[in-house]
């Protein structure tokens, strides 16, 4: 059986129950929506030039023997260090000596026939015509004799210089053509070149002397200097592109060649340098309509960002170039940007991005 509280104090236990506090609404502030910035920066008005080809040597030379015949031997293999004037090559000689050897004695023979005319000139058994003739051939005799020693001395192939060889294209005992190529070798310290292929709008941009940075896919991590040092002026007939060719600045790169590697190279034409645009991150574009992107940018003074909606002039890379540019020292959100509006307070994380 439950006992019952007297009246009287039934009401005060409900009057002092009605009277105790209640708990304090919660009034704090949510707290502010955290981004990162990045500063604008100034860059070309124009996009880029990029091209990608193969490197080289910059004096690369591929040999071969001035006449045809069966190889004898080839003394060097790829990758072996020449000294200038080393023999590299040399072809079955039995062929050009034989040449060698009859122009000699047809010199000889025509040098006596020259001789006995003067004689029977001298006696008026001959005409000054008939002397002249012989003159003539032995004449000709020498300069055949010239040629077959000259072929004989190109019957090796020497190193025009210290270097490296970088190809082998024959082996002992085929037999070549006169001029088939034998060995590319390149000369130690020449430099290296990179060779591109440019489209007709990018060939009327760029110039000589025109600066440019080089990757190669086999160093994804390392950046070159490199310098547009020739254009050709007429295009490939094969390709439809002009050849260009870039000098690359690999001096502290540790490695024994370059020749062969993939490389992709980002040429900034000196007549783009004239204006400038804004550039920003990519990441601080929110969306984009056409040739429009909204982004946020940061005002110091406030803590606040503001909405704007430029139109984008062209993507470089991981950078975006605009048409219209921002005031110097604009910063822009370029993480967190796509859950803000236009105004609201947020804090800015120091630091780059993880």
């Amino acid at each position: 059986m439950t006992a019952r509280l007297p009246l009287p104090i039934a009401v005060s236990l409900a009057l002092l129950a009605g009277c105790s506090p209640r708990p304090a609404p919660d009034t704090a502030a949510p707290p502010l929506r955290a981004v990162r910035i990045a500063a604008v920066s100034r860059g070309p008005a124009e996009p880029p030039v990029q091209a990608s080809g193969l490197a080289a040597s910059r004096d690369q030379t591929t040999l071969a023997f001035k006449v045809g015949g069966v190889i004898a031997a080839v003394e060097v293999r790829e990758g072996d260090a020449v000294r200038a004037g080393q023999r590299l090559a040399r072809i079955e000689a039995a062929e050009v000596d034989a040449a060698v050897a009859q122009a000699r004695e047809a010199l000889a023979k025509a040098g006596r026939d020259l001789a006995r005319g003067r004689t029977l000139f001298a006696a008026d058994v001959v005409t000054r015509e008939q002397l002249d003739d012989l003159g003539t051939a032995e004449a000709v005799a020498r300069a055949q004799l010239d040629a077959a020693q000259f072929n004989r001395r190109h019957a090796e192939i020497i190193a025009p210089a210290d270097g490296r060889v970088l190809a082998r294209h024959a082996e002992p005992r085929e037999l070549v053509a006169a001029g088939s190529p034998v060995l590319t070798v390149s000369a130690s310290g020449s430099g290296t070149v990179l060779e591109v292929g440019l489209a007709d709008r990018d060939a009327l941009r760029v110039a000589v002397g025109d600066r440019a940075d080089v990757r190669f896919d086999a160093l994804p991590d390392r950046r070159f200097a490199a310098k547009v040092q020739e254009i050709a002026r007429a295009s490939d007939p094969r390709t439809g592109t002009w050849r260009c060719q870039l000098a690359v600045d690999t001096g502290d790169a540790g490695l024994p060649a370059f020749t062969g590697l993939i490389g992709r190279a980002r040429i900034t034409p000196a007549s783009s340098l004239a204006a400038t645009r804004s550039y920003l991150p990519v990441a601080a574009l929110v969306e984009g309509d056409q040739d429009k992107a909204r982004l946020y940018l940061f005002d110091p003074s406030t803590g606040t960002v503001h909405s704007r909606e430029p139109r984008i002039a062209f993507l470089s890379g991981d950078t975006v170039a605009l048409a219209e540019p921002l005031p110097d020292g604009s910063q822009v959100v370029t993480e967190g940007a796509a859950y803000l509006h236009d105004g609201e307070t947020v804090q800015v994380i120091a630091g780059a991005a993880p």
